[in-house]
């Protein structure tokens, strides 16, 4: 996201990326427009050397930034002294509020994120939505399989405890182990992560190898391709602001379900443009599936959602949004 957002922005403006710890995927690294300084600082996590304090703070100096913009909790302890306001972007609805007041603004990801920002005693966030390539996923035109046909099912998202896997497979062994609906589904998990031993052990425990298949990590440029030959997107979260792969399934044009929680239910614009099910819940998750097989897709609502999309989460207007709160800030300490 930071990638996509700094390649927009540096069309306009000077941008620089600093990295503090040592800690970097070099493949987001080979993405960067040619025009953005990427500044490594190198330090190893944990550690308590001040040499990289005193090179980030000297190389802020010479540069002079307008604005600073940080996305992770704790950043404004390496900072010292004041060098210009500071940006805050909230991902998630875990943050630590503890370095929030030093912040000009608040960006809040979602309306979700926001509204749990001020119940930690912050109510003047402003939302600026996370944003995705609309132009590089590419367009399902394949019809969709009629109703009662088999349906191919993607989760994609890190294997992770809070991206909800388990209730995925929970839900498949449901359908498949309980009410028979074995040659209708199957299922492709793209990502990795510390849950996929469990995960995998979980699969053969239910005897669902047949049914679901583990890919690992892609690229975009690997799965955007893709996305558009399956015939559904499931968002089985327990814990989410926003809900990005989710906005990429509709961006492909198929049809999505997801859980119930705020974040993602802005992307569907509170179920119009697709079905949820409640959080958690692996039962009511394959209620959800079952409707789909039984109805078949809403060809309208998918059209619907790809527009919607298009209009709000285009990675573009995330931009504009940034720039438009950085000239806000600087306009007030002139």
């Amino acid at each position: 996201m930071l990638v996509d957002i700094a390649n927009e922005q540096v069309k306009d403006h000077q941008v620089v990326i600093v990295v503090v710890n040592n800690i970097i995927d070099e493949h987001l690294v080979t993405k960067l427009d040619k025009r953005i300084r990427l500044i490594r600082i190198g330090r190893n996590p944990g550690s308590r050397s001040i040499l990289p304090i005193i090179m980030l703070n000297i190389f802020l100096r010479r540069f002079h930034p307008d604005i600073i913009h940080c996305h992770e909790d704790r950043q404004t302890k390496l900072l010292v002294g004041h060098i210009c306001p500071l940006i805050r972007t909230i991902h998630n609805t875990h943050s630590n509020p503890s370095e929030y007041p030093k912040f000009k603004r608040l960006c809040c990801i979602s309306k979700a994120v926001k509204n749990y920002t001020e119940t930690q005693g912050f109510p003047n966030g402003i939302v600026v939505y996370n944003g995705i390539h609309t132009d590089d996923i590419l367009k399902r035109t394949l019809p969709f399989p009629a109703k009662g046909e088999p349906c191919k099912c993607v989760c994609v998202g890190r294997l992770h405890p809070m991206k909800g896997q388990i209730i995925l497979i929970e839900a498949f062994n449901i359908l498949v182990n309980q009410r028979n609906y074995g040659g209708l589904l199957s299922l492709d998990l793209i990502g990795d992560g510390e849950s996929k031993d469990e995960l995998v052990a979980l699969t053969k425990q239910y005897g669902l190898e047949n049914y679901i298949r583990f890919l690992g990590s892609q690229t975009r440029e690997m799965f955007y391709p893709k996305l558009r030959d399956y015939d559904l997107f499931v968002l089985p979260s327990v814990s989410e602001g926003f809900g990005l792969t989710l906005a990429e399934a509709c961006a492909a044009s198929i049809p999505v379900i997801t859980c119930d929680l705020e974040g993602p239910m802005e992307v569907i614009d509170k179920g119009l443009y697709g079905r949820s099910f409640k959080t958690g819940d692996a039962r009511a998750l394959a209620d959800a599936l079952v409707d789909h097989i039984k109805k078949g897709t809403n060809i309208n609502q998918v059209e619907e959602a790809y527009n919607y999309v298009q209009n709000h989460f285009d990675v573009k207007v995330t931009a504009i949004e940034y720039t438009k709160l950085y000239r806000s800030v600087l306009k007030e300490i002139l």
